[in-house]
């Protein structure tokens, strides 16, 4: 396929280059530019500028490098797949609509017309038969049939359709949604077959994904997440930290008047002590940041950390292409870009998997170090079943698995992996001694035994696990059972299509194609399969499936094992179309940088616009005037607003500091009881204005 004579003036370029930064400014600078009478140029609106600047962009540099048709394809398949997003309902189970709900949404039918009608005219001129027999001879008509599939069956969450009983629109929003795979594919193909921007490849340094990844995702935590926790975990967990950084596992309990005005989710009170409910293990962690007034900063971090981890164990493994495109595709991955933006744990569990991996790796090549590095990667194990105890039982078994029995395994080397192991994990059981008075008995338990009813968060299937009522969507019937495990399974499945990568193609797509084209399987592999499948399966017994927050953060630990088959699924595919011309590896690999660059620019800003940005019981404007000294030292009422979350976690844990007390209310106060308990402080009301924006569970 040639470039037009259009292309070939030399000035469409240069022109579409300063068209993107022209855009790009107006999306940046222009908040309250008019779209039509009465309106205003929204946060989507300008994230949809934004996605725009990227596509000229892609444009103007392609056609300036003589890649016309490249440009023209890279352009709607960004814009096409921004369109698609930009429909798609972001909260809960995201889902498309698919009836237009307003005249933008018809522009956005319309982008995604557009791409259909480029993708065909550039399969036409490049023969759609061949390709197709050519894809055919190459990956096998069945294969390509089963990957399909595969990709069709987990493009559409399932259990808001479970739950209302509407099969007939989870039938319809899964034959739009592999219509739009397909379509979305078809440009991939065709611009497999035309000449790429890219003459050549580049390899970096890892440190350059680690250290974007930190930035990336202390960029996402300022500007979407704000600093704040979305979820009552979080507040939690920055509780304990507080609690931690003062010396303290507990402390005494708030007076009376102001007991009703502090209940939240996850805190107790208790014998007269007042403490969070979650495990220590990430709070222990967070502690010192937290003592810093910098919470925020240990996940960008800790994820940068895992990005180099990842891409040494996958260079010990597979070699240098590969491991490569593993820290690209961790780095770039709107999945753990999130978990790291986030105050949760997540990303501390992965980076302590990955090093204690790497260290049993470097204990097998460096046998004078073996001890020490057998007994750290046993304290990595550790501290993960401190953090959170169900991954800790299933990572540090399997594992102590492979010390044992893998290569060079042994008794011995088994053994001092399991001392450091012990020597970690052993934390939360003094921590459950200290707290509820046995080692096997986890304070959350207690908490939700009193507050739900005895075992309602027990592990396994059974009538009476779950909350009292259910959860609606979030938990479909009363109690666990076989049904319900698998329904969440695939549930979480395609959640993590969505996520994991943020591709228009479905995220999974490499891992499909590792399972059906990578004919040269390592033992490697199979052990990644297994981490992968004992998570999943371990998950199924819990009642409880989320992906709601950031995806299917209950499988976090699969990330590395999900990606690692993911380069090896791309290996495979690269390797079945070597080309004629010498540079078909250069055209797949600009293909995949514009997957990756897809997911990075334009589908986790879009996370970041429409769902963590003033997203739960979390809101900015009370910490601002919090800041500002607005409230003095007074005991502050808050209306209920649905931000609670936001002013509790700027509360002393000892309620006797300099600054504010926030309460919210709960219409049973007693002011003057409270002006009793707190002498000197003022009680005030106060509303932030700002009404949660989730929809009803």
């Amino acid at each position: 396929m040639t470039a037009t004579p259009a292309y070939r003036s030399g000035l469409v370029g240069p022109l579409a280059v300063l068209a993107a930064f022209a855009v790009f400014a107006a999306a940046l600078f222009a908040p309250r530019v008019m779209t039509g009478t009465g309106a205003i140029l929204e946060p989507l609106d300008r994230w949809a500028l934004s996605v725009l600047a990227l596509a000229l962009l892609v444009l103007g540099l392609s056609l300036r490098r003589g890649a016309g048709w490249f440009g023209v394809l890279g352009f709607v398949f960004v814009t096409g797949g921004a369109a698609q997003i930009y429909m798609t309902e972001p909260l809960w189970f995201p889902a498309l609509h698919l009836k237009p709900q307003s005249g933008r949404e018809w522009l956005m039918v319309a982008v995604m017309a557009v791409e259909a009608a480029v993708a065909l005219a550039a399969l036409s001129r490049l023969g759609f038969g061949r390709l197709v027999a050519e894809a055919g001879a190459r990956l096998g008509r069945g294969r390509i049939a089963i990957f399909l599939g595969l990709s069709f069956a987990f493009c559409n969450p399932v259990l808001n359709y479970v739950w209302r009983g509407a099969a007939v629109a989870w039938l319809a929003h899964v034959v739009v949604g592999a219509a739009l795979i397909v379509l979305h594919l078809s440009v991939l193909v065709a611009m497999s077959q035309v000449r790429s921007p890219i003459s050549g490849l580049h390899r970096l340094s890892p440190i350059v994904p680690a250290t974007f990844t930190v930035l990336a995702s202390l960029a996402l935590g300022h500007f979407a997440f704000e600093h704040l926790p979305h979820v009552e975990d979080e507040v939690a967990y920055l509780f304990q930290a507080r609690t931690f950084a003062g010396g303290a596992l507990t402390v005494p309990a708030p007076p009376e008047a102001a007991m009703a005005g502090l209940d939240y989710y996850l805190l107790d009170i208790r014998d007269g002590r007042w403490f969070s409910t979650s495990v220590p293990g990430w709070p222990l962690a967070l502690a010192p940041f937290v003592a810093l007034g910098l919470p925020w900063l240990l996940n960008p971090i800790l994820a940068g950390i895992s990005v180099l981890l990842a891409y040494d164990i996958a260079l010990r493994k597979v070699g240098r292409d590969q491991a490569d495109l593993v820290a690209l595709m961790m780095a770039s991955s709107p999945w753990l870009l999130a978990a790291a933006a986030s105050l949760m744990p997540h990303t501390l569990t992965l980076t302590l998997m990955l090093f204690g991996w790497w260290m049993v790796l470097r204990a097998r090549a460096a046998s004078g170090r073996e001890r020490r590095r057998l007994v750290l990667a046993g304290l990595a194990m550790g501290w993960i079943f401190a953090a959170r105890p169900l991954d800790g039982l299933v990572i540090g078994g399997l594992t102590g698995l492979w010390v044992l029995a893998g290569p060079g395994g042994s008794p011995r080397r088994a053994g001092l992996f399991a001392a450091g192991c012990v020597a970690t994990g052993s934390l939360l059981l003094l921590h459950n001694y200290q707290m509820t008075g046995s080692p096997l008995r986890l304070a959350l338990g207690d908490y939700l035994d009193l507050h739900w009813g005895d075992g309602a968060n027990a592990y396994g299937f059974g009538p009476e696990i779950g909350p009292p009522g259910g959860w609606q969507m979030l938990d479909l019937w009363v109690g666990h059972g076989a049904l319900e495990a698998v329904l969440n399974t695939v549930n979480l499945t395609a959640s993590l299509q969505f996520e994991l990568l943020g591709w228009s193609i479905g995220s999974l797509a490499l891992v499909f194609a590792f399972f059906l084209w990578q004919g040269q399987k390592l033992a490697f592999d199979w052990v990644m399969v297994a981490v992968i499948a004992a998570l999943v399966l371990a998950m199924a017994f819990y009642w409880f499936a989320d992906s709601y927050y950031f995806g299917p953060r209950y499988w976090f630990l699969a990330a590395f094992p999900l990606l690692y088959l993911s380069a090896r699924g791309y290996d495979a595919l690269r390797a079945r179309f070597p080309g004629r011309d010498g540079m078909s590896f250069v055209r797949i690999d600009s293909i995949l940088g514009l997957c990756c660059l897809f997911g990075l620019l334009v589908f986790t800003p879009w996370r970041g616009v429409v769902k963590y940005y003033e997203y739960g019981n979390f809101h900015a404007n009370t910490r601002a005037a919090a800041r500002t000294g607005e409230f003095g030292n007074a005991v502050v009422i808050l209306a209920p607003s649905g931000d609670e979350g936001s002013a509790f976690i700027l509360n002393d844990p000892w309620l006797s500091g300099p600054g504010p007390i926030f309460l919210h209310d709960t219409g049973t106060l007693d002011e003057e009881a409270l002006r009793a308990a707190f002498p000197g402080r003022e009680v005030i009301h106060y509303d932030s204005g700002w009404t949660d924006r989730r929809p009803p569970a």
